[in-house]
């Protein structure tokens, strides 16, 4: 994987964001997990996260920015999505900041698939643009597990909302 491929899929998502909305173009989640898992920054495939428990993510990964309330429930069934928004920091001294918010695409009780498609392509438009200028280890070992994590949890959701 390279910056390009972020960057062109972020730009992607972002150009053809009401199209994926109104489901007159379909949403590749794939090419989103392919991205994360070339990224090597969770343990395992990210596909794998997805029917793991609150719990077990919590205390055998999470770097503690998602907000997990319910221990016994499955990861895809989390509302709460931690948003890569900025960088900072020295590329030069391998020292980069990422920057956070969160996001819950069930705010007000509806899906808003939006808030998932923006959250994916303004992270991969920030992780691609710190891939292009550094190493990719300078981006893995920088970027939060959490928010990763979030991506994925994001594609999952605008995958399911289309079928």
């Amino acid at each position: 994987m390279n910056s390009e491929t972020i960057s062109k899929l972020a730009e992607g998502l972002y150009e053809n964001r009401k199209k994926i909305e109104d489901k007159s173009e379909k949403f590749d989640a794939q090419k989103v997990y392919d991205i994360l898992d070339s990224l090597e920054v969770l343990r395992k495939p990210i596909k794998d996260y997805f029917e793991m428990t609150e719990d077990d993510y919590y205390q055998n990964e999470s770097d503690h920015r998602l907000t997990l309330q319910h221990p016994d429930h499955k990861l895809n069934q989390l509302h709460d999505r931690v948003q890569v928004n900025h960088v900072d920091g020295s590329l030069m001294g391998h020292e980069i900041n990422f920057t956070y918010n969160h996001e819950d695409p069930y705010a007000g009780g509806d899906y808003k698939v939006m808030t998932d498609i923006n959250l994916i392509s303004f992270a991969f438009t920030v992780i691609g643009a710190v891939y292009d200028n550094t190493i990719v280890a300078d981006v893995r070992n920088s970027v939060s597990k959490d928010a990763i994590l979030s991506i994925g949890l994001a594609a999952k959701a605008v995958e399911e909302w289309q079928k």
